[in-house]
């Protein structure tokens, strides 16, 4: 209570300070003063009657803007020319409006600033637009706000995308509207302006919602509920909560549109402004009432439909959508309820054509409904024109939804949201000069990071070399004494040869001497026993396959399917054996060695003069 007294004191101490400094003013005014002096006080009171809404400012804003074209500063007039104008719309002096503009603009090449020429563009466009030339306004609120940017007024720019936003909205062009409101909602969140950045999401969650974007306008309202927090404004959190409720309810998300109501109902009693719970306590009751006739719970939706219209008239009958919502919801029940005749009293009152009806949707729907309330009770004639009118207006509704949703898309795909670009204040260099820095860091980081990979690289690289290296020099040293048995064996071969030789020229000379003898023929036996057996042919494969380990596949994969004693004879020349060295390892005669040759060459038709092996090798 007592901070209540010391706001009321302080406020009537600063409302009698500025009245004392007005009348000031005013008085010196009446004195000998040069023009120069007397525009400096007329600025200064002019600012001082729009902060107070003084009732005689019109006539010193005109005064003000007067001199300042007799002196031909153009900019001054021009900027000061915005209030005299909204003064004129205010007062619904449309052509007062409209001549003041036009008086104005004829200096526009005189301009020194380029937001002269945009304030006055701006307010051209609140004309326009209270004239309900919606076309023209939108051309003037945007290119007043590229001027706006070009001049670095941040603000006004802000406003001026606001206002074109919601000119598009109303003109039922979605994309450009889409864009106007994230373009304001960008300016203004950059200004650091909260509230007005709420505002603009708030607008584009409505678009999204009225054009059946419904998760996009539920993202979108859940960030206005998260600035509303932080702001701590009772009243955009309940705002954010009803709309919430309203879009989970279109999506038939049942539960969680029951959580934003129930939050709604605690949240508006947080708001201070009487006059604005009131409001919200009404919504509440609406609320519940559209909630439980989607539940289907009739008895609970009547409970809350006669508080709605109780609260209604105890605000003196409310405004004209909650009267329209009220009967929609009244003729629905009856409907439900069976009592046509009731719901069609609804319905009807709803679509007078007194009643300005502005919510498509609403309208559309209370076409339907009353065509089937009247059809019930064999109203059939009258029901058709009903019938006829929902089913136009839901085609041109249908047309709409789908065209915006295509071009909405179709701008996605082709812009993938780009950043707007929009003239930097100081505040914003000082940013980018961060930004500078950082990206400066990211560069240094990126460098850092690429060097050590390539650093990194080439110690693998040199490891992967290193081991490749290690394992080159073991198959190596391996091959090397694979080589070595290999050789090591087949000289155990020939020697084994030249033993066996030996002993047989010992045996012939034996025979000369003694003859004939049993003993004899046994040694005989003994000395023609193949030299290379079985088993020593077993080994030597082994052996010689470690060190050519894809020879005998090779050979086979000719396909001139080779007997084993061809194999070991290509064996011995992969050696290169001489054909006496071959005999005494196969235990066979010079001659048998040259006559396998010839076979063989014969068998894979290898030219004469050549070696087989070689000519089998190319082939």
């Amino acid at each position: 209570m007592k901070r209540s007294i010391y706001f009321l004191v302080f406020f009537s101490f600063l409302n009698s300070y500025s009245q004392d400094k007005t009348e000031r003013l005013l008085k010196k005014l009446d004195e000998n003063i040069t023009q120069d002096v007397r525009i400096a006080v007329l600025d200064t009171l002019t600012n001082e009657m729009i902060r107070s809404n003084h009732p005689q400012q019109l006539q010193y804003l005109q005064q003000y803007v007067d001199l300042n074209l007799k002196i031909e500063d153009y900019d001054q007039a021009a900027q000061k020319s915005r209030f005299v104008i909204q003064n004129y719309i205010n007062r619904g002096s449309l052509d007062s409006a409209s001549y003041t503009i036009k008086s104005l603009l004829q200096y526009k090449g005189k301009f020194k600033k380029k937001s002269s020429e945009a304030h006055i563009l701006l307010k051209r466009a609140a004309y326009f637009y209270n004239k309900e030339q919606l076309d023209s306004a939108a051309l003037d609120y945007d290119r007043s706000g590229t001027l706006f940017l070009a001049s670095k007024d941040s603000i006004f720019a802000a406003d001026s995308r606001f206002f074109a936003g919601q000119v598009y909205f109303d003109q039922n062009n979605f994309l450009n509207s889409v864009r106007r409101f994230e373009e304001a909602y960008e300016l203004y969140n950059k200004l650091g302006d909260a509230s007005y950045a709420n505002y603009a999401l708030n607008e584009l969650s409505s678009l999204y919602g009225k054009n059946g974007f419904h998760d996009k306008a539920i993202y979108e309202r859940k960030r206005i509920l998260a600035g509303a927090k932080a702001m701590k404004d009772p009243l955009a959190i309940s705002y954010a909560y009803s709309h919430l409720f309203t879009s989970n309810i279109k999506k038939n998300e049942i539960n969680e549109a029951r959580k934003y109501l129930d939050s709604l109902t605690v949240a508006c009693k947080e708001i201070k402004n009487e006059k604005r719970q009131n409001g919200f306590n009404i919504q509440v009751s609406k609320l519940n009432t559209k909630y439980y006739l989607k539940t289907k719970n009739l008895d609970s939706m009547y409970k809350h439909l006669k508080d709605f219209e109780n609260k209604l008239k105890a605000s003196g009958g409310g405004n004209q959508f909650n009267k329209n919502a009220f009967l929609s919801y009244s003729g629905q029940y009856h409907k439900a309820k069976s009592e046509y005749r009731l719901a069609e009293k609804f319905y009807k009152k709803l679509l007078d054509k007194d009643n300005r009806l502005g919510d498509v949707q609403l309208k559309m729907q209370a076409n339907k409904q009353l065509s089937e309330v009247l059809a019930v009770q064999n109203k059939l004639e009258e029901s058709y024109q009903y019938l006829k009118a929902y089913t136009q207006a839901k085609d041109a509704e249908e047309r709409r939804i789908t065209t915006n949703t295509f071009l909405y898309y179709q701008s996605e795909f082709e812009t993938e949201r780009k950043d707007n670009e929009i003239f930097k204040n100081e505040t914003e260099i000082a940013l980018l000069e961060k930004d500078r820095k950082l990206n400066e860091a990211k560069r240094n980081i990126l460098w850092i990071v690429l060097i050590a990979v390539l650093l990194l690289s080439a110690v693998a690289i040199y490891l992967i070399w290193l081991r490749g290296n290690l394992k080159r020099k073991a198959l190596a040293k391996k091959l090397e004494k694979n080589q070595k048995d290999l050789e090591e064996f087949t000289n155990q071969l020939l020697e084994k040869s030249k033993v066996q030789e030996s002993l047989t020229q010992e045996l012939a000379k034996l025979k000369e001497e003694i003859g004939e003898q049993k003993s004899i023929v046994k040694i005989q036996d003994l000395t023609t026993t193949r030299i290379l057996t079985s088993e020593d042919w077993y080994v030597f494969k082994e052996k010689f396959t470690k060190v050519h380990p894809t020879f005998f596949v090779k050979l086979k994969n000719k396909g001139y399917k080779l007997t084993k004693s061809e194999e070991r004879l290509l064996a011995m020349e992969k050696l290169y054996l001489d054909t006496k060295q071959i005999a005494s390892m196969l235990a066979i005669s010079d001659d048998s060695v040259v006559r396998s040759r010839s076979r063989l060459r014969k068998k894979v038709n290898a030219p004469k003069g050549s070696s087989i092996l070689e000519y089998l090798e190319a082939s």
